[in-house]
């Protein structure tokens, strides 16, 4: 019935074990996974845009002729005939969307360039210098009519070439606007810059298009999330710095227990220590003769020695052998020298007494230990 109770209990124990042992490879596993990832993780989120956005829609004010009667203002296309043209109106319109509400703010300018192919450049201004700052989604920066008066413009470049000496091949009339400022969103601020130029060649003959007549450039929005990450477990998202604490603690309690439950099987068995006979035997092997008895010992002079490093001794000195004989009743040996009459003996201690009196044996041992 005994032997029966020792089983059952036995292999419940092997059972919790195994069970112990899941545990602790699935909390160790999860808390390896939480320590590994971070606790928050940041995105930069990209999705919106903002849009910046400049259009020019010109047309030309021409004299009374053949083509056009009647004169005015006509709808112009890629080249305009300079010599029936007095002027060129142009309507200038850059305008700001974002998806969100934004603020825009800072300067504009509008400035005419006249450019003689990089020998001289002179600019005059449309539009004076203005601050704005506007709200919305779709912000208007700009959006007015101007005029090149190509009559002032001939006469200056007429006025040039005389006081100068130079003429050029080649001219070049530009509507430049200058447009500084910041587009502030939630709290981040993007610097804007704009200066997309509508360009027109101006040749003896004709005023022609070098241009596009609509740009767009884009500024990503950026903002910043900052996500606290979490471990998700049969469908409930858990903080991570919770599974982190909660798994290692239980890591460490069930190593704790299973050490306890098992600590029986821990402990290190001491190795046995080599009695005095062992060690002698051992390390003088090769010196020592080993017989079954010791004959005619009545007839001699028996001389006892308290350590066998006097055997050593005496027979190195006599150059004899060293002989040795197991006493199996009480675990004892004798090493002895036959020197004619005499014989010199020692005597080892009881293995019991060698074993359990480990200091006084190591006494009488130290020169067979060294």
């Amino acid at each position: 019935m005994q032997e029966i109770v020792t089983k059952l209990l036995k292999k419940s124990s092997q059972k919790t074990n195994l069970l112990l042992g899941l545990t602790l490879l699935l909390t160790a596993t999860v808390s390896v996974y939480s320590l590994l990832k971070p606790v928050t993780t940041t995105n930069e989120n990209t999705d919106n845009t903002v849009h910046i956005g400049t259009n020019y829609d010109y047309k030309a004010t021409v004299m009374p002729n053949i083509l056009y009667p009647n004169g005015g203002t006509i709808e112009a296309g890629d080249a305009i005939f300079r010599k029936i043209t007095t002027a060129i109106p142009v309507n200038l319109k850059t305008t700001v969307n974002f998806g969100d509400e934004i603020t825009v703010k800072g300067t504009h300018d509008v400035q005419l360039v006249i450019n003689a192919n990089g020998l001289w450049e002179k600019s005059f201004p449309l539009d004076q210098q203005q601050s704005f700052e506007q709200k919305g989604t779709e912000i208007s920066i700009i959006d007015k009519d101007y005029q090149i008066d190509l009559e002032k413009i001939n006469a200056f470049i007429i006025q040039v070439e005389e006081e100068t000496g130079i003429k050029s091949s080649q001219y070049t009339i530009e509507v430049v606007p200058n447009i500084l400022g910041t587009i502030i969103n939630a709290g981040t601020e993007w610097d804007i810059q704009v200066q997309d130029k509508l360009i027109f060649q101006y040749a003896y003959d004709e005023i022609t298009l070098a241009s596009e007549k609509a740009f767009t450039s884009t500024i990503p929005f950026s903002k910043t999330e900052v996500i606290t990450n979490t471990f998700n477990l049969l469908g409930l998202a858990l903080p991570l710095v919770l599974v982190r604490t909660v798994s290692v603690l239980a890591s460490f309690l069930l190593v704790i227990t299973l050490v306890y439950l098992n600590k029986s099987r821990l402990i290190i068995r001491k190795a046995p220590v080599p009695s005095q006979i062992e060690r002698i035997n051992k390390k003088y092997g090769s010196r020592i003769i080993q017989v079954s008895e010791r004959e005619n010992i009545a007839q001699k002079s028996i001389i006892t020695v308290t350590s066998f490093k006097s055997i050593l001794r005496i027979a190195d000195e006599k150059e004899l052998s060293i002989f040795f004989q197991k006493v199996h009743y009480d675990g004892r040996a004798v090493y002895f020298i036959v020197d004619g009459d005499f014989l010199y003996n020692y005597e080892t201690v009881k293995i019991d007494l060698a074993r359990n009196t480990r200091k006084a044996v190591r006494s009488d041992e130290l020169y067979a230990e060294n």
